[in-house]
């Protein structure tokens, strides 16, 4: 039984390519992608699960995110001690089974309690998704992979609403957490043969200060990110999907920068973001500019939590980037519904 408690290692012939490290960012993408999006896919499928279950449905985001938020740390801090490829790919199976009953699930009780596994498995995937990037690659071609999983993350994020409106008018509110289990499983294969074992190598880490800078530029990075994205379906007077190729420019200039600009700085993200918002462009113009000075600061913040740390920490620190992504997305969602009630 030792298998099902040590970490396997990747057959030779993959581990001795010079892109194996890339495999590795494209299998933490899956999770990074998936924990996301059925964060968000779910608000387009609550009118019908309300009427489903003739239950007030916001329980069913509030029980995932603070599950989520919660755990984000102390996973990180389990998977520095046992091993964050076991971790990873037992979040996926978590995350995968849960999403079965949540297809399945007989009552709205049953429903919320298949959500908060399913987030006990999502922060088992995202506790680990920036560790495993970091330790994976060279030190410097850290920041465009870190940059390539905010990217996968800020997507999936993105892509929920529209997504999730799509399966539900077309195949019912079930097929939201469907769509997980196919994904699931080929992830938990990919993981299985394509992430390497934990390396246990620790170093000294650097003063704490930088760590917090690092977090509260992530915090309000993502809070830049998702305000506008929130705000903008209720500002706009167009059809809802030119209103949809609008709000998506910003992410797509995000994921843009994220994952070719790895050089420019966080001063540089800064003004190109700042600029964006006096430009006399056309609005879909600003916010492919602003998504990228925003993807420019992201991966910067990031990398810079995470060199402040020593490699023994490194899912300690993936968990408190996961938590300040989650908390700046918080924030901008609250500010953009703060406004929007204020101006209506």
């Amino acid at each position: 039984m030792n298998w099902f408690v040590t970490e396997s290692p990747r057959p030779a012939w993959i581990a001795s390519r010079s892109y194996a490290p890339w495999l590795v960012i494209a299998t933490v993408c899956f999770g990074a992608f998936m924990g996301q999006l059925d964060a968000s896919i779910v608000t387009l499928a609550f009118p019908a699960m309300s009427a489903h279950f003739h239950a007030d449905p916001e329980w069913i985001s509030l029980s995932y995110l603070i599950t989520l938020v919660a755990l984000l740390v102390p996973m990180g801090r389990i998977a520095d001690r046992i091993g964050r490829k076991i971790v990873y790919i037992y979040g996926f199976a978590l995350f995968t089974g849960a999403s079965v009953a949540c297809v399945y699930a007989p009552g709205f009780d049953a429903l919320i309690a298949a959500r908060v596994v399913q987030a006990v498995g999502a922060a088992m995937l995202q506790a680990n998704s920036v560790a495993l990037v970091t330790t994976a690659v060279a030190p410097e071609q850290r920041r465009k992979a870190l940059g390539v999983q905010a990217a996968a993350q800020a997507a999936g994020l993105a892509a929920g609403p529209l997504l999730g409106g799509y399966l539900t008018e077309t195949f019912g509110w079930q097929a939201v957490f469907a769509i997980n289990v196919p994904i699931g499983v080929v992830a938990m294969i990919a993981g299985h043969y394509l992430l390497p074992r934990t390396k246990t190598a620790r170093d000294k880490g650097k003063p704490t200060w930088q760590v917090v800078p690092g977090l509260l530029g992530v915090v309000l990075t993502f809070a830049a990110l998702f305000a506008p994205m929130t705000l903008l379906p209720f500002t706009m007077k167009q059809p809802l999907a030119q209103i949809g190729l609008t709000v998506a420019a910003l992410p797509l200039g995000f994921g843009i920068a994220a994952t070719l600009l790895s050089r420019p700085g966080i001063r540089v993200g800064a003004l190109i973001a700042a600029i964006a918002l006096v430009l006399p462009v056309p609005q879909v113009v600003q916010l492919v500019v602003a998504g990228i000075g925003l993807g420019i600061i992201a991966p910067a913040c990031t990398k810079r939590v995470m060199g402040a740390l020593p490699e023994g920490s490194a899912g300690v620190g993936s968990g408190l980037v996961n938590v300040a992504r989650g908390l700046g997305t918080a924030l901008g969602v609250a500010v953009a519904t703060l406004l929007i009630h204020t101006f209506q």
